[in-house]
């Protein structure tokens, strides 16, 4: 009678491979990290896109002027005469959602979003600028003011340094840069 040999892995050749895989396993989490950091940090940067567009199209409706809005409305910055409104009350009405204002990196750590509302924090010296003729006070503790363009005139930024200890910052002309 012929027999046919069966090829067939050992136990040996088997937990070879597995520690192999394991492994290999092992040096990828890391990178796989910093994968899922920045794609939280990319889909931040959109959040605030989008905030940044609203703005654009809040500021066409209001006369040439960007919203009253309170930086820490758990602890308004602004009295009750000044009109000043969260984000999602004052951009609401050009398309900004409550998901639009959660920054994936915030919901995983300080949580800013739970507690005031958005994840992002309203510069205040961005509060009804005419945005043909933006003025800032600088250097700071002076009177002096200076002349800024809409690049210039930063609007929101995270509340904290949840990217890898940097700021997703939105400026008056929509675009977002990182800062620290």
């Amino acid at each position: 009678m012929n027999r046919r040999a069966i090829a067939a892995f050992t136990l040996v050749e088997m937990l070879v491979v597995l520690a192999i895989i394991a492994s290999l396993v092992t040096l990828l989490l890391p990178s796989l990290a910093t994968v899922r950091a920045k794609a939280d940090s990319i889909k931040c940067a959109g959040n605030m896109c989008q905030i940044g567009a609203a703005v654009n199209l809040y500021v066409s409706d209001h006369a040439e002027r960007t919203p009253i809005i309170e930086p820490w409305p758990s602890q308004p910055v602004y009295s009750a005469t000044d009109g000043a409104q969260t984000m999602l009350q004052a951009l609401g009405p050009y398309g900004v959602t409550a998901a639009a204002l959660q920054c994936p990196s915030d919901l995983k750590g300080p949580n800013f979003y739970a507690k005031e509302g958005s994840s992002y924090q309203w510069f205040p010296g961005a509060s009804n600028q005419n945005t043909h003729s933006i003025t800032n006070f600088a250097p700071r503790m002076t009177n002096q003011s200076v002349t800024m363009t809409l690049s210039q005139l930063m609007l929101a930024f995270d509340y904290s340094g949840v990217h890898n200890g940097q700021y997703n910052v939105l400026y008056g002309d929509g675009h977002v840069a990182a800062g620290d």
